[in-house]
């Protein structure tokens, strides 16, 4: 994630915060991690602005093995070396990437065509997309390749290496580069014998990479990063080689103390309460409010405008008055960050105060009320360019309001306020008009704009310190709400569903523009660009992008749609069948791998590219995947395998083995979530069910092993072998007399009294031959013979819809879809608001879950069965909402249906309509039964309890006699 002039900036405020790089004057470090997209991007294409420049893929992958040795070389890691390469990322990262893309290519284009336009000459080879630097590439899966044999060979050959556990996160593994490596160092300082004093060094481009490692709270943690020199001209070409490059180090043990003294008068303020921890937490909080990769920036609210001052300035204002802290490690306390905001809101007015004159004049020019978001942006920039001091605007603006008449009475004043609350209102709504379409600007409309930004500031926390919370959510909206706007947020309520990561196809058919198609898999090419794609409005050829504040051409916002993940899946499903082989083994999600140097493997390690890498001839590394707790570590076996007998295997048994290898694939990904890839080996193996006391010759007992009868195939690559099992000895009993001494409690387990409690008597008569004598206590079931003939007089009656349809009044097809899902949107449908939607179906039936709802319906191999509960709550909201069957009859193909097109009236509030039928649906029983597999055979409820009647009963009578 990318903070736009953070770095810039702090380094301006904290002057000695880093320190150049000078040999043999490095502190040491335990842990080195590398953000890996910097390095590749700076060895790919260093000069964007050059339209002849060409560069091969074994240069680049040579130039990124080189960077690589130099940065170890610089750093000298004690223990650990961490690689991490961005894998798939969240969907709230997906669309900033998607509008990088874009912009890029639209970018590249322009320039190829400018020189063509001046007659220039372009080499003929096919220019480096950089776009190609996305998971799932065929680039980034030849480079991942190449970092392996990289790191193969530097542990085989360069000392400095044989004494570091090696990581390589790869683009097969979900998460972006920094992300990974702090969920590395949280797994780490998790584990018991973790050092507190590790000393962590990290590497990347990233501006935000100081808040990343401030929410670790370690005490010595460094970052790495190039030079960066402010104000140079932009077609610079920048410095690849790492030899000439000056890198820096930034302390953060440092930056919190800069932190400390920044926040200093808060010390006398709090007294012990005074936390630095803490500050630190809400000093990063703080950060993510001028701008990030995952929410749009506040209006108005820019780092090279003051916004920090202005945000550390109110902190220390209202933080001694809120009773605690906004950032409780990753959770924000709502109330306080309300309280925080509120003061906050107050610049919204200042910066209104400031060009007020200017709209005022803009009104008299246009002729109407300020409707203009043109007028609104030209009298920003007139007040920008005369620099007016807000006391200057506002006499000006009671000039022009009075007809330039000084009035000092108090009823004028409040006049002039009320005029400028109304005007401060309008100029936000049209914000709101212009920047995203929306026609009325409605307390409802503003309170989900906050609780939009509010639940994008927690995803960012969360993602922060704990991790990606969910994959799926993004923030729906290309421009965030004013300061001012966001309140009445202590209430919230903020929850997150996990989901799963995107697959790489389906990352990079979300990101890439359909300039970039020819890094996609031939088989989604069409879905880019044909007109007959279901998602083609999504691959807009031009676009418009807008500054909205900002001052470079590379923070404009991209005006481009949001894919919805629904859509995308949904198109690329009839066309995963003709993936290749090699293209299916590229779109799968793999473990981090961690290499070991191991005196004792000796083998030899191909290179795919002979010419430019030699293989190696002797290799000393040991691989594994660090997979996270709970799966089993899988080791790679050695490159000469063990001696085994060779036969020839019959039809028979080779379509067995075929069958067993297909069945062990599926069954580790499915149920495991491990790709064990090609299988060449099968062991066939019975399982241990257990011990078991087995009588001998004179009363002594010994304890076998108990085998499974059935004989099960394992994947070779898939056991772990040569470890020691390990049986406690303290309860092995050696003769009949200790296993069942006098008096002992037993129950038996066999015929003919199953489940009866017993009691062990005097036994040492018969111990010899092997038995012991026990009284058992047998009872008597419940008679349910009377029941189980009767049951079908208390089975819940299920008939077909179309006998409930008939009954209703209405048609089968109206049965069908309200026992299932409706969603209800915003909007209508030529108008949507947003992507927000309301379910208000029964849910009584799941289809592609193959669940039913007990006493409601049931599904046979032809058709759903309705129960008449079913027609009773159908009745119901057939009377109470007959609207909502009207719209959906009418429009039985669509899959949302809309609230302005059921209730289009001005006086019907469809939003209100909605929060009616979900409080309904809510407060009905129905909404609290739980669902079943429909394989399976469920007793009636009220059978259930004419059962426990009759057990009841039974123990009642049984404590009598």
């Amino acid at each position: 994630m990318g903070v736009p002039k953070f770095y810039r900036w702090i380094s301006e405020r904290y002057p000695c915060l880093s320190e150049v790089v000078k040999e043999h004057q490095i502190p040491e470090f335990d842990n080195l991690y590398l953000d890996m997209n910097g390095i590749i991007h700076q060895c790919s294409h260093p000069n964007d602005e050059d339209v002849h420049f060409r560069i091969s893929e074994e240069k680049i992958f040579a130039d990124i093995f080189h960077y690589l040795e130099v940065l170890f070389r610089i750093i000298k890691p004690r223990k650990v070396f961490f690689m991490a390469v961005d894998g798939v990322a969240p969907r709230a990262k997906m669309n900033q990437q998607r509008g990088r893309r874009f912009r890029s290519a639209k970018e590249a284009e322009e320039k190829i065509k400018k020189a063509l336009d001046k007659g220039e000459v372009l080499p003929t080879e096919a220019r480096f997309d950089s776009n190609c630097i996305t998971p799932g590439t065929d680039f980034m899966a030849r480079l991942q390749e190449q970092l392996k044999y990289f790191v193969h060979n530097k542990l085989s050959t360069d000392k400095l290496w044989q004494n570091v556990n090696i990581y390589l996160s790869g683009h097969e593994t979900p998460g972006e580069g920094e992300h990974k490596i702090m969920e590395f160092i949280r797994s780490e300082n998790a584990k018991p014998d973790h050092d507190p004093n590790t000393r962590h060094c990290l590497y990347g481009l990233d501006a935000d990479l100081v808040m990343l490692g401030l929410t670790s709270h370690e005490p010595n943690f460094s970052l790495l990063r190039e030079e960066v020199r402010f104000g140079g001209k932009k077609s610079q070409k920048r410095i690849t080689a790492p030899e000439e490059t000056t890198f820096h180090l930034l302390h953060l043990s440092l930056m919190r103390e800069y932190i400390d003294y920044e926040f200093s008068p808060l010390k006398d303020k709090l007294g012990s309460n005074y936390d630095l921890e803490r500050i630190i937490d809400d000093w990063i909080l703080m950060g993510f409010l001028v701008g990030n990769d995952f929410i749009p920036h506040l209006p108005h609210l820019h780092i090279n405008h003051d916004a920090l001052p202005l945000l550390y300035k109110t902190y220390i204002s209202v933080l001694p008055s809120v009773g605690g802290y906004l950032n409780e490690n990753g959770h924000l306390n709502l109330a306080n960050f309300e309280k925080y905001l509120e003061k906050l809101s107050e610049f919204d007015r200042e910066h209104f105060s400031e060009v007020f004159v200017d709209l005022k004049w803009f009104e008299s020019k246009v002729g109407n009320k300020y409707l203009n978001e043109a007028a609104g942006r030209a009298a920003e920039k007139e007040a920008a360019r005369k620099g007016l001091r807000k006391k200057e605007v506002e006499m000006l603006s009671l000039q022009k309001v009075n007809g330039d008449k000084k009035e000092a009475m108090a009823d004028d004043e409040e006049e002039d306020d009320d005029l400028f609350e109304t005007e401060f209102r309008q100029y936000k709504r049209t914000y709101y008009m212009t920047k995203m379409g929306v026609d009325v600007v409605s307390d409802e409309f503003l309170s989900n704009q906050a609780k939009c930004y509010v639940e994008g500031i927690q995803w960012i926390l969360h993602y922060y310190y704990h991790g990606v919370q969910s994959w799926s959510w993004y923030y729906p909206y290309h421009y965030a709400p004013f300061l001012s706007d966001v309140r009445n947020i202590a209430g919230l309520t903020l929850t997150f569903d996990l989901g799963k990561p995107f697959m790489p196809f389906q990352q990079l058919l979300g990101v890439l523009p359909a300039a970039s198609m020819d890094l996609l898999p031939e088989a989604y090419r069409h879905l880019m660009t044909s007109e007959m794609s279901p998602i083609i409005e999504y691959y807009p050829l031009d676009f418009k992008t807008d500054l909205n504040g900002k001052q470079q051409e590379w923070e404009a916002v991209v005006l481009i749609p949001f894919i919805d993940e629904k859509r995308l899946l949904a198109a690329m499903e009839p066309n995963n069948h003709k993936l290749t082989k090699e293209e299916r083994d590229r779109n799968r999600h793999t473990e981090c791998a961690l290499y070991t140097f191991d005196p004792e493997v000796d083998f030899t390690y191909l290179s795919t590219l002979p010419k430019l890498f030699p293989n190696i001839v002797h290799c000393y590394v040991r691989f594994s995947l660090d997979e996270p707790p709970g799966l089993q570590r899988i080791y790679d076996r050695p490159s000469s395998p063990p001696p085994t007998k060779v036969t020839y295997l019959s039809d028979k048994e080779q379509k067995d083995w075929v069958k067993d290898v297909q069945g062990i694939t599926e069954y580790y990904m499915k149920r495991k979530g491990i790709m064990i890839n090609e299988t060449s080996v099968i062991l066939y193996g019975q399982l241990l069910t257990g011990r078991k006391y087995v009588p001998k010759a004179n009363g002594v007992v010994e304890l076998e092993k108990q085998w499974s009868k059935q004989v099960l195939p394992f994947a070779y690559q898939a056991v772990v072998k040569d470890i020691k099992a390990f049986y406690s000895s303290l309860t092995s009993f050696k003769s009949l007399d200790e296993l069942f001494p006098l008096g002992t409690t037993v129950f038996m387990v066999g015929n003919p009294y199953y489940g009866a409690m017993g009691e062990v008597q005097e036994s040492q008569d018969i111990i010899q031959e092997g038995r012991v004598r026990v009284v058992f206590n047998v009872h008597h079931e419940p008679q349910m013979e009377s029941l189980i003939q009767n049951q079908h007089k208390y089975c819940v009656k299920y008939s077909p819809g179309y006998f409930l349809a008939s009954r209703l009044g209405v048609t089968s097809y109206l049965v069908s879809r309200f026992s299932g899902s409706i969603f209800i949107g915003r909007g209508s449908k030529k108008n949507p608001c947003g992507e927000q939607r309301a379910n208000v179906g029964l849910n009584l039936k799941f289809n592609k879950k193959n669940e039913e709802v007990p006493g409601y319906t049931k599904r046979t191999e032809k058709e759903w069965l309705y129960s008449a509960a079913v027609e009773e709550l159908l009745a119901e909201y057939l009377e109470r909402f007959h609207e909502v069957f009207d719209l959906v009859s009418r429009n039985s193909h669509d899959d949302v249906f809309y609230e302005d097109d059921i209730w289009p009236g001005e006086d019907q509030n469809g939003a209100e309509k909605v929060s009616e039928i979900t409080s309904w649906l809510k407060s009905h029983p129905v909404s609290s039964t739980s669902r079943a597999s429909c394989d399976h055979q469920l007793l009636d409820a009220i059978i259930v309890e004419k059962i426990e009647e009759i057990v009841e009963k039974s123990k009642v009578s049984r404590r009598h006699n």
